[in-house]
């Protein structure tokens, strides 16, 4: 009850801060957004969520050119009075101006609403990323960390999962699934779980979108995602169960809210679900990697390791061979669950040593190099030197574990073996931290700068990586 009563004072909180920040703003019919996403050299789209039925289209200028507008589209409640507007016919690598236009409204727009778009596919780049996971609005509801990405103005901010906590408001109904679940099968306890199903199915249809809109109403969120492209992909909490897998019963509903609230370009393969996706950035290539929808139960993967997946074949495949043929100087595997073996979680790549091991081999085996790692999840900042591929002649992986945004962290402990650097806390701190990451592939010898970043801005670790460095020998076998 407690909990509860905690859940309902942080949303009022948020209903609050969004009604304040609509009423003081240029334009009150804008709820929550604009959130930038699905990046491209020629095209954009732009998410809004408005306070009423409205028709409206983003338009873009950039300097004195003419102004490009998106078809309209027409928000109702039937769709929580949200849209996705598709901005096309855009210039490459070039920065634009825009603005919100609704049918007989004043537009709404300020100094902050800007984007540049990516040079063509393949061409070098100076790009700004900024990532984390882990923003638990039931743990901080006046979080200062989008503040501080709104002020480092990076060009992507890469959610790397439980972004939100879509589970906040389904505890109990979770725990009741569960233990639902655990009872010995009888025609008693099938009819139990039949309910208990069907119950933490009608509540995820309406809790889940709220904890989307919870975030989008936290402090200084709006400032950063109205510049800044937001590149998803999901981890546990999005899905409604702590540590979850493929049989989680409201995954297709999870899903359909992901889709809804993130302006990624696209979910997944056709016909095989998911929700991984390539972002492109010049030549730079970011794999948002989907480790929730495809995953064997964690107990079943340790009784046999040799057949559990994270990924799924489909999305292995998938991503093998984009990444084998890819010609991208820098390529981040991006992914909720740490690559490491220390993550001291069961939900994690050791647990799955066959598919992390088959990833591996691909990448020796076709020499790919430009390599990083990058993942959350653990409520710990940490950067690691894995020696995988320096066995096959390779180069070491460099993997950055950004977590949490600001949630409670957790204590750093011995340190293992192949980490560099470790920040957390105990269980009375709440940490706020993203990475930063500058890369800049124009150089003879181009580089990728990761540093680790708190809420005030401050750098607690800074590492440039060079490419020359991220090469397969040339006697490798």
């Amino acid at each position: 009850m407690q909990r509860i009563r905690r859940y309902a004072c942080a949303l009022l909180v948020a209903v609050l801060v969004a009604t304040g920040a609509a009423a003081g703003g240029v334009a009150a019919w804008i709820e929550r957004g604009p959130v930038l996403g699905s990046l491209t050299p020629t095209g954009i789209t732009v998410w809004l969520q408005a306070a009423a039925p409205l028709t409206v289209r983003v338009a873009a200028r950039a300097g004195s050119g003419a102004e490009v507008v998106s078809p309209p589209a027409r928000l109702t409640a039937d769709h929580r009075l949200m849209a996705k507007l598709h901005l096309d016919g855009l210039k490459p690598d070039t920065v634009y101006r825009y603005r919100i236009l609704a049918e007989g409204l004043e537009p709404w727009a300020d100094d902050g609403f800007t984007f540049r778009t990516p040079p063509p596919d393949g061409h070098p780049c100076r790009l700004t990323i900024a990532a984390g996971s882990g923003a638990s609005d039931w743990r901080e509801t006046r979080p200062r960390i989008w503040k501080a990405i709104a002020e480092a103005h990076p060009d992507l901010f890469i959610a790397l999962g439980d972004t939100p906590y879509a589970d906040g408001l389904l505890e109990r109904a979770q725990r009741t699934w569960l233990a639902a679940r655990r009872r010995a099968p009888s025609a008693a306890t099938g009819a139990l779980l039949d309910g208990a199903t069907a119950a933490f199915r009608r509540r995820a249809t309406w809790a889940m979108p709220l904890a989307y809109e919870y975030i989008r109403s936290s402090d200084g969120f709006a400032a950063m995602s109205r510049h800044t492209a937001w590149v998803a992909t999901w981890d546990d909490h999005e899905t409604g169960i702590n540590d979850s897998d493929r049989t989680n019963p409201v995954l297709d509903i999870a899903r359909h809210t992901f889709e809804a609230y993130t302006p990624n370009p696209s979910f997944g393969l056709p016909g095989a679900g998911g929700v991984f996706w390539i972002q492109r950035y010049g030549d730079v290539e970011i794999y948002l990697l989907d480790d929730e929808s495809f995953r064997t139960p964690t107990a079943e993967a340790r009784r046999d390791p040799e057949h559990a997946t994270i990924l799924g074949a489909a999305q292995l495949h998938w991503l093998i061979d984009h990444l084998t043929r890819s010609q991208a100087t820098f390529k981040i595997l991006a992914c909720g669950s740490p690559f490491n073996d220390s993550p001291r979680k069961s939900d994690a790549w050791a647990t799955y040593p066959r598919e992390r091991a088959r990833l591996v081999a691909a990448i020796a085996e076709h020499h790919v190099g430009g390599v990083v790692l990058l993942s959350g999840d653990i409520h710990r900042m940490e950067v690691y030197r894995l020696p995988w591929l320096e066995k096959r002649g390779g180069y070491p992986l460099t993997e950055v574990v950004s977590s949490p945004l600001y949630n409670i962290a957790r204590r750093c402990g011995p340190n293992p073996e192949h980490r560099l650097f470790c920040i957390g806390g105990d269980h009375l701190h709440i940490g706020q931290y993203y990475a930063a990451i500058a890369i800049d592939t124009t150089l003879a010898d181009p580089t990728l700068t990761i540093e680790v970043r708190n809420a005030d801005n401050e750098v607690l670790y800074h590492e440039t990586l060079r490419r020359s460095a991220l090469e397969f020998r040339d006697d490798a076998p």
